[in-house]
């Protein structure tokens, strides 16, 4: 708020029953604050990683839109590269906030940390895979899902930093992003 004022409206917004079918962010999608065909993208952080600052960010959907060749300049601008999801055979690119909003044809962008291990700086990506496998077997999704005060939060900053300059780039431009030719959302 105390910086310049972006030429395009931003809308935050936090969701609610993802687990339970992505509930809030569809009803969202179906009953909007502004019109859908108005909204240049959405940009969605879900599972960030805990585990330290990685020399990549990991790509889910990979082939959708635009959007990822300005996340590719966007992660080259903090020295990483993007990878795509090294497990797509989950299809978290469906069953994340974003989703609902690809239904209603607005480009979309997932940043989040469960579509294979990043490329941690300590480790490598064999480290970033066992976080990964760690994280999911522990508590993901159940009761004793919560914060641990053992968790490095340098990669997650990476991620979010990632998205800001992503959002700030579109929210002071003319650029509206388009699906690829070839996706199933265009």
């Amino acid at each position: 708020a105390a910086g310049p004022r972006p030429e395009r409206t931003l809308l935050f917004a936090a969701w609610t029953g993802e687990e339970r079918g992505i509930l809030g962010s569809f009803h969202y999608a179906a009953n909007p604050l502004y019109p859908n065909e108005t909204m240049v993208a959405s940009l969605a952080l879900d599972t960030l990683q805990t585990a330290g600052p990685s020399r990549d960010v990991i790509l889910i959907g990979q082939g959708q839109s635009d959007l990822e060749d300005l996340m590719t300049r966007m992660a080259a601008s903090q020295g990483r590269t993007v990878t795509p999801d090294g497990q797509p055979q989950r299809g978290l690119f469906y069953r994340a906030d974003h989703f609902p909003f690809a239904r209603q044809g607005v480009p979309v962008l997932l940043l989040m940390a469960l579509g294979g291990g990043a490329d941690l700086v300590n480790g490598g990506r064999e480290a970033g895979d066992r976080w990964v496998s760690e994280f999911t077997a522990r508590c993901y999704h159940q009761t004793c899902d919560e914060w641990s005060s053992d968790w490095d939060l340098r990669g997650a900053a990476q991620d979010v930093a990632l998205a800001y300059s992503i959002g700030m780039e579109l929210a002071n431009s003319r650029a509206w992003p388009n699906w690829s030719q070839d996706s199933e959302f265009r």
